[in-house]
């Protein structure tokens, strides 16, 4: 059976159907826009979505890792806990996320991404604001607790959402910078922290409280804004502010942002998507799939330790507290800078493999390179650390954009996507245990540790690259290869049309 008579089947089931007139999209030009429309409306959508996407994630990355900052003042004094205690309090966090990743992303479906999305972020920001309570070891593993469940499903929800909007060939700069809100707080939360620990004990409140109690109220801001200002779906841009009477984008517009994404992937769809158990089962058991998410797993766990003891490790080589935290900044915004230019990268050469074998290199190196300064000056033994945490956080983030582009349906996008995410997290329960009190303050085994899982992703990268590449071979060998097919809503001249596309996997 040859691709065209694949395409002939797909197209009889909609002439049957009587409601949608068949189109293959690889044979035809289906766009009723000219190049600069899509332009001119790409970029209004940028400038829409993804500050608010952004800054949603960068008060999810404050709330979550402002942990390190309260370390260099005396929460482990007044919570009566040590460094280990501390690290089974953010194993919970991760482990809370891990419990409700699908679960909310089955719900957003049904709910919606504006409304779920901005309940969440309210609801953590409460309890990362009520964190500043703690009086014990108890409150505090409850409170991490509480974070991570409120927390889960906002990154595969924001992921999945952001898909609706963007093509293939656009999805990892996006994702790139839909994750600076994420870089950004580790960098800026640093900075904040600093100064808002040297306060100390003003009006009889520990300098860590303050920071919650300051980084929590931020978060509450940022869910009203997101509830506000956040677009509806592709297709509906009329945000909450605007009580239904005007929209971001024009009628003309609106049907390019929903057509040019249903032409470059039919499965994609405008609607609320039904996700059945079946869906799910059949995803979890996909070794494709995942194959990324162990990617993501192996790459997180040293992302996690070193971000979280970065502070801690700087302090040890002499410098003050507020100092350390300002200092650890520096990797992260060196990571912002690469991990958007990496993105462009994969988008500009629509391959995705070459961008996450020069941050699993980088990572190798860099570590190889911390665990030998055991015996350099202060200030080389700190730029190992910077560049320890400086591009290794990308491999994460370029992966979730390779596998996004690499799922079929929208149902399978949605539970990939929140699968994933469940990866990262169960690296961070892994990652908060890797640095002991006990190894301190060389750290020589946790750094080990990190050396070895950056080998093994740079092998994981090449095999599963290469396993792409092979796979296109063999389509291309294959006169029956899979097409995806997907209805659009009414085109310009009022009819349905049904789309069909041969399907390709991206190495």
């Amino acid at each position: 059976m040859s691709l065209e008579k694949s395409i002939e089947a797909a197209v009889r089931t909609g002439a049957v159907d009587g409601e949608a007139a068949p189109v293959n999209v690889d044979e035809a030009d289906v766009a009723d826009w000219t190049g600069e429309e899509e332009r001119a409306v790409k970029r209004k959508l940028d400038i829409i979505l993804l500050p608010i996407l952004g800054l949603a994630f960068f008060a999810l990355q404050m709330d979550r890792g402002n942990i390190s900052n309260a370390l260099t003042s005396t929460v482990t004094q007044d919570l009566h806990v040590d460094t280990n205690q501390i690290n089974v309090g953010n194993s919970l966090l991760s482990a809370g996320i891990v419990l409700l990743e699908i679960p909310s992303n089955i719900l957003l479906q049904r709910v919606g991404p504006q409304r779920w999305l901005s309940c969440q972020i309210v609801a953590w920001g409460l309890v990362a604001t009520f964190q500043s309570f703690m009086t014990n070891y108890g409150s505090y593993l409850a409170t991490r607790l509480l974070l991570g469940l409120c927390e889960a499903g906002f990154i595969p929800g924001s992921l999945y959402t952001m898909s609706t909007w963007y093509k293939k060939s656009e999805s990892s700069l996006r994702i790139s910078i839909f994750f600076l809100g994420n870089l950004l707080a580790l960098a800026t939360s640093s900075l904040i922290g600093a100064g808002i620990i040297s306060m100390g004990d003003r009006y009889g409140i520990a300098g860590w409280r303050w920071l919650f109690i300051v980084e929590g109220a931020i978060t509450i801001g940022i869910g009203i804004i997101f509830l506000l200002f956040m677009p509806p779906r592709v297709g509906n841009g009329s945000p909450l502010i605007s009580f239904g009477r005007w929209s971001y984008f024009g009628r003309r517009e609106s049907h390019i942002l929903v057509r040019r994404v249903l032409l470059d992937d039919p499965a994609k769809t405008t609607n609320h998507v039904r996700i059945s158990g079946g869906d799910v089962w059949t995803t979890v058991r996909n070794p494709r799939i995942l194959a990324h998410i162990v990617i993501t797993i192996t790459a997180t766990v040293p992302v996690n330790a070193i971000n979280t003891y970065a502070p801690s490790v700087i302090k040890s080589l002499g410098y003050g507290a507020v100092r350390a935290n300002a200092m650890a900044s520096v990797g992260a915004f060196v990571s912002a800078i690469m991990v958007v230019v990496l993105g462009w990268l994969c988008d500009a050469t629509r391959v995705r493999a070459p961008s996450l074998l020069f941050g699993a290199l980088w990572s190798l190196i860099a570590f190889a390179c911390l665990r030998e300064s055991w015996g350099w000056s202060a200030g080389r033994r700190y730029a190992a650390v910077v560049f320890s945490t400086a591009v290794n956080s990308t491999i994460h983030i370029l992966n979730v954009g390779w596998l996004s582009v690499n799922c079929r349906r929208p149902q399978e996008r949605s539970i990939a996507m929140a699968m994933i995410i469940m990866g990262a997290n169960a690296a961070g329960i892994a990652g908060s245990q890797v640095f002991r009190t006990q190894d301190a303050p060389l750290y020589l085994n946790a750094i080990t540790a990190c050396l070895v899982l950056s080998a093994i992703v740079v092998v994981q990268v090449i095999g599963l690259s290469a396993w792409y590449f092979i796979s296109n071979k063999k389509l291309d060998k294959q006169e029956d290869g899979p097409v995806v097919v997907g209805h659009t809503d009414e085109a310009a001249d009022g009819q349905k049309v049904e789309l069909v596309r041969k399907w390709r996997w991206t190495w």
